[in-house]
Order: structure tokens, then sequence, then C-alpha cells
């Protein structure tokens, strides 16, 4: 009976450690103890970001991801977790890894993998510097637009007993803060803390773009629907300052006193014109009081009111709509987190022109449910003004809704 090969396209991770055999030269007791908690880290790190590890073979681990975002950003926080506590040993004693990363169709015997693919990751986790994470061209086409990371082109490189050049690229993880694992929602980097304050006024032009052009796309919605269905909305205050208005009827005032007050209503019937895309008909009510104030003679003290009513433009008959500026709020949430969490992957138009970018605290990308919680966290982190004030001693400028998300604000660049 022949045997089927299962195969299946994946993401191969490969690591190993730089100078292992002169490192159990000099210590091998405290080098395997060192081995075995980096083992317990890199462990950790893959199943966190949902990997699984195919073998161990001394000094280097095997793995296999069903997502290649996940297996980068698994690279990265590794990377940076060894070199903090590599920091806080002698550098005789310190591990590096080595990874490389490759996307590609793999044989499957039991719970090995076998093949190109594997064979590709192996050698480039060979040409890595220690410390470093180089990844292959079908990694980097996947990667590229998703995370918060350089990555620097090294070339098509020639590897061993591959006959095609592999395109290399070079994963600048040191430009980017990130979290050991169980840290939450902690600070770290002081980059980031220089960094912070400076974008605050860019956080804020890119907040002001972003609510101007939800104003525009939902004004346009409003405009199109309108000779279909009529008007949508009740367009008011403060976008009514950007209308022409004329009276078309207005009734005689109408004067009652009583109990030493003048109360005069005078009804109107206005229109206003949004740029001749749109007409907007109302009946306004303005009333007048006079009242003697007490204790001064010929003294009145005069309040003023108005309201309006969205009426049908030909029937005139009352129509009970939506405020627009009640409805424009509800609609620029909506859309950031849209934009964040699935158009734009952590962008939005105003951070796109401020040259900024959402990630979450390790790096990776938002996704629609982190972008929900940071965007209708504003709603507390706002109006509170120490939720936004909180961005100024924070390290990586995270306000309080940014700390809700797991979430913070960077250059793009």
């Amino acid at each position: 009976m022949v045997h089927k090969v299962k195969r299946k396209l994946t993401t191969i991770f490969c690591a190993d450690v730089v100078g292992y055999s002169r490192l159990m030269g000099a210590d091998e007791h405290g080098t395997l103890r060192r081995l075995k908690e980096c083992r317990e880290l890199i462990q950790a790190f893959i199943e966190r970001h949902h990997g699984r590890v195919v073998s161990w073979s001394g000094d280097a681990v095997l793995a296999d991801f069903s997502s290649v975002v996940e297996s980068v950003q698994c690279a990265v926080e590794i990377q940076r977790e060894l070199k903090a506590q590599n920091d806080t040993v002698p550098e005789t004693q310190r591990m590096n890894f080595r990874i490389g990363i490759n996307l590609g169709d793999v044989m499957i015997d039991e719970h090995d993998i076998f093949g190109e693919g594997v064979n590709i990751a192996a050698r480039l986790q060979a040409l890595a510097t220690p410390g470093g994470i180089l990844i292959s061209g079908s990694v980097h086409d996947q990667v590229k637009n998703k995370l918060a990371l350089g990555f620097n082109f090294m070339g098509h490189q020639q590897v061993k007993n591959i006959n095609d050049q592999v395109p290399v690229f070079v994963v600048a993880h040191d430009a980017a803060p990130s979290l050991p694992i169980g840290a939450g929602f902690a600070d770290t980097g002081a980059r980031g803390a220089a960094k912070a304050p400076a974008l605050l006024p860019l956080r804020f032009g890119a907040a002001v773009i972003d609510a101007v052009v939800a104003c525009a796309l939902l004004f346009l919605a409003t405009v199109s629907l309108n000779g279909v269905v009529g008007p949508v909305f009740a367009i008011d205050a403060p976008f009514t300052l950007l209308a022409s208005e004329r009276v078309v009827s207005s009734d005689l005032p109408s004067i009652e006193v009583a109990g030493g007050a003048e109360r005069t209503t005078t009804r109107s019937l206005i229109e206003r014109d949004y740029f001749g895309a749109l007409r907007q008909t109302f009946r306004r009510v303005d009333v007048e009081e006079k009242r003697q104030e007490a204790g001064r003679a010929g003294a009145r003290s005069v309040s003023r009111s108005s309201s309006e009513t969205l009426l049908d433009g030909r029937r005139r008959g009352e129509l009970l709509r939506p405020p627009f500026s009640i409805s424009a709020i509800v609609f620029f949430f909506l859309l950031a987190i849209v934009w964040e969490g699935l158009l734009l992957r952590g962008a939005s138009p105003g951070k796109l022109v401020m040259g900024l970018r959402v990630s979450g605290t390790n790096g990776e990308a938002v996704d629609l449910g982190r972008a929900a919680i940071r965007n209708l966290g504003k709603l507390l982190s706002v109006p509170s003004v120490i939720g936004l004030v909180m961005a100024l001693w924070s390290k990586r400028g995270q306000a309080l809704h940014d700390q809700f998300a797991g979430a913070y604000v960077h250059d793009a660049k």
C-alpha cells in the first residue's frame, strides 16, 4: 500500500542559538539552564501566537504557524524579550538566537514537516545576525502592510541547496516598542517617551481631519438619499452656518400679557440652501419674554428662545428626523472603527495625512474588536479630560482609551 503524503501551505519558523558550542565549552551547566529558560520563553510566545512547535533539536527549534503575521510578530517579541534578558547578564553568558521565517508548501509526516519550504527557513536563519530576523519575500508580501515594523531588503540571496535565488528581508524590529509576556499595558521605551508629547498635536490634527471627512461623507449621503426618500436628517447647528437662509413666510407676532410679563411669539417658515445641493424647510418659533424686575421701576428683563421643526418641503407637514449633529458624531465613531480595524488597518484619513498609525502594544495590527474598544472608549476618555491628559505622562503617549484597547499611536514611518 502506497502511503499518501499530506501537504499544506504553512509559515515555517526556524531559530537556533549563536555560538552554542562555545557557550557549552565555557559553562555546560549554566548554558543548559539558560537554554531551558529560553525554550520555555520561546514556547510561551509561540503558543500565544497560535503556533505549533514541530521539534526541538539541541539548541534549535522548528515551528509552524497558520498565520504569517502571527509568526513574524512572535519572532519580534521573542527577540525583544531575549534582548531584555541578555542586557542583565555578562556578555560572555548571553544567549542570542537567529530566526528565519518562510512561507511555503511542506510535506507532513506524523508531527514533523519536510520540504524546500523548511530548508529555506533554515538557510535564512543561518544567514541572520545574532538577535536578528530574516524573512523571505513570500512572508514580506503578507506582512508589509499589516505590522508596524521596518523591513530592509537584502536583495536576492543564493542559499545552499536551493536552485532559485530567494528575496530576503531583514525585520527592523528594534524600531518599535514591545511588551514581554504578562506585562499587560505597561509602558516601555525611552524613545517612545520622548516622542509621545510631540505626537499630540498630530493626533489632534488627525482627529479634526477625520471629523471633517465623516461629516462630508454623511452630508453627501444625505444629499443622495434626499431625492429618493426625502429628508433623512434635520440639519442643525453648527452646520446651519454653512447654509444660506431665507424667510419664506412669516406670521404676524402674537402678544400675550399676563402677570406683569409680556410674551411675543413669532412663527415663520425658513428655507436653508446648502451649496445648491440640498434645501430644507423649517417652521421656526421665536419667543421673546419681557418681565418686570422686582423692586426696580421701569426695569425689565428680556429672555429669548427659538425652536425649529423640520417640514416636508411640499406638503409642509412636520417630519420627525434625527438631528444631523448627533448623527454625525455616531457616524464618526463608526467610521473610525471601520477605518482602523478593517479598511486601513490602524490608520484613518487623518492619521494617513499626519503620518500616524495605531498598533497594539506588542506592535500587532489592530483588528475590529480592538478598534471598537479604543474608539468607544473615547466616550469616557474625552469628556473626562483627564483621560486625554494621561497621554502626556504615559511613555507611549497612551490616552485612557488607548489603554482600554491595549494600543498606542505612533509615527507610521
